[in-house]
Parts: C-alpha cells; structure tokens; sequence
C-alpha cells in the first residue's frame, strides 16, 4: 500500500510540473500589443522544409494559409487551426512526410491536426510559437515514374481484354503503365463475358496481386510508390476470367442402358462446385470435374463413383451412369407356371406408391428403379399373398433384379389365404342344361285319361 500512494504521490507532482512549466512558458511570453484593439500574434511554423513540401491550414474552418505563418487575433479569442495535408512526398527525392503532432515549447501540445489555441492574452511566438510536426521517411520504391504491369488470364490470340485508364485512355492487356510517382489511377476492364477462338467463353472473375484480391472490374491502384512489376516485390496486378465451355450430359445405368435425365447433378474441382438442372450445352468451368451427387427420380446419391468429366479440352457430350436398374416381379404357381393378374403394390425410395400387375407371362416389369432396398406387397384375385422384400442394385449390378413370387391357383392349396376360383363360363353351361332339362320335362308331360262315367 504505501508502494502505491508512493508512485501516485510521484504521479501527481510530475503532473504539476508539467502544468507549472507551461504556465511558466505562458508567462513568459510578451503581452498583446496595445492598440484600439489590441492585437496578438500565434507563430505558426512546419518541420516540412519549403523546399520540400508546403503545408497546408485552415483557421477557422474558413480560410487557408501556408506554413510559416504568423496570425493576428483579438485579444481574448480562440481559434482554430487545422492541417490539411497529413501525408507529403518529394517527387524529387521521395521522400515522405506523414503527420505526428502540434508541438508548444518542446511539448507535445496536441496529437490531432487541429490546433485549439489557447485564450489570446499573450504573444505566442519565436520560441513560444506553436509548431506543426511531420515524421520522415526516406524514400522507398520508384522515385519519378512508377510502373505498374497489368496482365490478363485469357491467352494471347484467343480475345482481347480491353480497359479504359482514368476513365480516359483505352489499352489493350498485357500492358504496363507508366505512372507518375504519389499519383492514384483507375484501371476499368470493358468486356467482361466475351466468347474466344476456341469457342469457350470468358466471364469476369477478379483482379489479384499477390494474395489480394479485388472482385471489382474497376482496380483503384496503390498509391504509386513503388514499382508492380514481374520481378519486383509487390508484383504485377492480373484481370483474371472463369473460361468455360459447353456440356451437354445424358445418363445410363451402369451396363450403359440409356435412362431418363437426372433431377441434378453436382460437379466438383478443387474448391469450386456447381449444380445442373438442366444438361443440354450449359457454360461450365474448363477443369477436371468429379461427379459428386446425382439426383434422379427424386433420390439422390446415385452416381456411379470416380466419374470425372474433362473440360480442358473443349466443348463434350458425356454420359453420365446412374445406380439405377430395371426391375422385373415374377410371379408362378406351385409347378413353376406363369401366372397372369398377379397384383404387386411397392412403395418406392422417392415416396411414391406404385402398383403393377402380371402379365400372361406371369411378369410385372417395374422399370428403372433407383439403387436400394424394397418391400413388395402382393395380391391375388383379393386374396392376400404376402410382403416380400427385395435389393435392387447391391449384388448383382450386370443383371436386372427380379422378384419371385408363387402364388396359389384353381384347384391349389399353394399359400394360406388363397381360394379355389370356378370359371363363371362353367357356371352358365350348368345353369343352361338344368333349365333345358326342366323344359323337356313339362313337355313330354302327357295329359291324364278323362274319367269314365
């Protein structure tokens, strides 16, 4: 604790000091001339020498003056003095000057650039006067001119990128620029989706330099102080473009069958994707793709894996191959015959409920179905036959899945469930005989003798 008090105590004195000097400072400058009214005078003064670099200020907010000045106020008023130009080069020697503080009396009286005054009741010059500080910096990078490079990613002989300078002159790129040292420009790109010889087509990316990146087609340069050129350290500026080309998919099962378009596909190289909906002649980036996800019939993750398409080459047409398969229920009595209306009802991977009934061959042909696990529930003339469930695509990827399913018939016993069916053709052909037999009958019906009497 008393370590503390100690180094406040210390504080607080030097504090004093410091306020007692200045009021010392204060005192000791010259009063205000006398006059009607009396007028005092604020040296002004720079450590920019003039043959450097001129310093600009502004009192009052009002009207502008150059260092050194001497200025002459009322007595009892304050001002305002204000540094307008915080950064100076020499464009003969550059070197640079870059704003530090005011300084009163060797003091640091003020780190921003406007000056308060204090109340005008003395004199504030010669060594009182108040001074405007600049740090310098020796020179750095190109002294006069300073070069910037500025090249393009789109190949020599393929298209011409054009920018306008300054919103002025038109170049074509590469170009260098030769640019006058401390100056700032602006360097516009004016085609920024234009197709090439070779039929791809450049669409607007970025500028870089280095590491930096500016997504604008507008560059704003450096301040030119140093040279952006092959070679030198902050190197060349680069307008580069996405080349594309047109792909045009189809899709097929894994045995190269076509199929139905997907719903999506998505494409990925390095750490650029891109997702198609549609597949006929649509720009895509000149790269290697990977096919990453395949969408169809509303299922997704059916690509075939290591699928790549090449578009360095130019324009292609590529097929693309889907885990889907044609799928085929069977359905045969107990003796391994064909049975027809067989009725097959399976809920598919999309949500959808589809229902299928056998032909004379005993078949019910499901189509292409994606890749996957179903359940399969079966009918026979109103009776039930049961629920099977059946893989397509994860065994045998060469053939088409088929399920079989035995079903009892007329005059079977085959599965619980199941009832003897009698032809109604029978039925009628019984029903026509009794009749006829009954008609025959009232007709051969002789009459009874008459009594006697």
């Amino acid at each position: 604790m008393r370590a503390r008090a100690l180094f406040v105590g210390l504080t607080v004195i030097l504090s004093l000091v410091s306020v007692f000097s200045f009021i010392g400072n204060v005192h000791a400058n010259p009063p205000c001339n006398p006059g009607s009214p009396p007028i005092c005078y604020l040296e002004t003064n720079t450590t920019v020498p003039a043959s450097d670099a001129t310093v600009y200020v502004r009192l009052d907010n009002s009207m502008f003056f150059t260092l050194p000045h001497t200025f002459a106020f009322l007595n009892g008023t304050r001002h305002t003095i204000e540094v307008m130009n915080t950064t100076l080069r020499v464009p003969s020697t550059g070197v640079r000057y870059f704003w530090k503080q005011w300084n009163y009396g060797g003091y640091q009286y003020e780190p921003s650039t406007m000056l308060q005054t204090p109340l005008m009741i003395v004199n504030y010059t010669g060594p009182n006067a108040f001074k405007a500080e600049f740090s310098r910096v020796p020179p750095v990078g190109c002294i006069s001119n300073c070069n910037l490079e500025a090249k393009t990613t789109v190949a020599a002989g393929e298209a011409t990128v054009r920018v306008q300078v300054d919103s002025s002159a038109f170049y074509s790129l590469p170009y260098t620029f030769s640019f006058a040292n401390g100056t700032i420009h602006t360097i516009q790109v004016l085609n920024n989706t234009f197709t090439g010889v070779s039929g791809a087509r450049y669409v607007w990316k970025q500028w870089t330099q280095g590491t930096a990146h500016y997504p604008s087609t507008t560059l704003t340069t450096p301040q030119m102080i140093n040279n952006y050129t092959t070679g030198a350290a902050a190197g060349p500026f680069t307008a580069e473009f996405d080349k594309e080309y047109q792909l045009t998919l189809s899709f097929t099962d894994p045995s190269n069958n076509p199929l139905s378009p997907a719903s999506s596909i998505s494409l990925t190289s390095g750490s650029d994707t891109v997702t198609l909906t549609s597949f006929s002649n649509q720009w895509v980036g000149a790269k290697v793709w990977t096919v990453t996800d395949l969408k169809w019939q509303g299922v997704a993750g059916l690509q075939v894996a290591s699928q790549t398409i090449d578009l360095t080459g130019g324009v292609l047409s590529k097929a693309v191959k889907v885990n889907a398969f044609s799928a085929t229920v069977k359905a045969v009595d107990k003796s391994n015959n064909p049975v027809a209306g067989v009725v097959v009802t399976v809920p598919l991977l999309n949500s959808t409920v589809k229902t299928f009934t056998t032909n004379s061959q005993g078949l019910a042909d499901m189509g292409y179905v994606p890749q996957g696990n179903y359940a399969a529930h079966v009918t026979y003339n109103g009776a039930e036959v049961g629920n099977y469930v059946f893989t397509v695509g994860s065994v045998d990827t060469s053939s088409m899945p088929t399920l079989t399913v035995t079903v009892a018939t007329a005059g079977g016993s085959g599965i619980p469930g199941t009832t003897t069916i009698v032809s109604a053709v029978a039925l009628f052909a019984i029903l026509g005989v009794v009749v006829l037999l009954l008609f025959l009958a009232f007709r051969v019906r002789k009459k009874p003798v008459p009594p006697k009497i």
